[in-house]
């Protein structure tokens, strides 16, 4: 099985807990939370390492999240280490995020750039964005000065391309097309 699979398993089942307890918001911080320690170096190596026991492993695991998440949370964790699948934790973190955005009427929009954008730009396209789809926009913005000039905007799975860059290499593409 492959790790998205199991990602997406686990993440659905604690999804569906948390929503049938009313409390998806609260287990979503729990996530950003473990995504959070997840990415420091020693617990990364805790919960990737083959050699140390599942028992040390759920003590520590334990005493990190005991006071700071809820009890399914805190289950799920201890879970996926009965199962010899904390590995999968980052993942099924963000698994459950994206689960509990959707069902709260959040879209992903990541807008990347040549240049940082003004609010006035940021406000427009959000808006644009939030009116067409009838959606609330939670908007990630990257600067890379390779694509020149223009936009890339994934919102979703749609991907819009309107780079200074794909523009040029179009262009060129069809004067060598002409000219052969």
């Amino acid at each position: 099985m492959n790790e998205s699979k199991i990602s997406v398993r686990y993440s659905k089942a604690l999804f569906l807990s948390a929503r049938e307890k009313g409390i998806v918001d609260r287990v979503r911080q729990d996530m950003m939370l473990l995504l959070e320690i997840s990415a420091f170096e020693d617990v990364r190596d805790l919960i990737t390492s083959p050699v140390i026991q599942s028992s040390v492993k759920k003590g520590a695991l334990n005493e990190i999240f005991k006071d700071r998440v809820e009890s399914i949370t805190l289950s799920l964790i201890l879970l996926t280490v009965a199962n010899n699948r904390e590995s999968f934790l980052p993942g099924i973190a963000r698994s459950f995020i994206d689960k509990a955005d959707r069902f709260n009427g959040i879209t992903k929009v990541t807008l990347t750039t040549a240049i940082p954008v003004s609010d006035s730009v940021r406000q427009s396209i959000k808006g644009l964005i939030e009116k067409s789809m009838t959606t609330t926009v939670d908007m990630e913005e990257k600067q890379d000065p390779g694509i020149t000039g223009g936009f890339l905007l994934k919102v979703e799975d749609t991907f819009v391309d309107a780079s200074v860059k794909s523009q040029l290499r179009r262009i060129k593409k069809q004067i060598t097309k002409e000219i052969n």
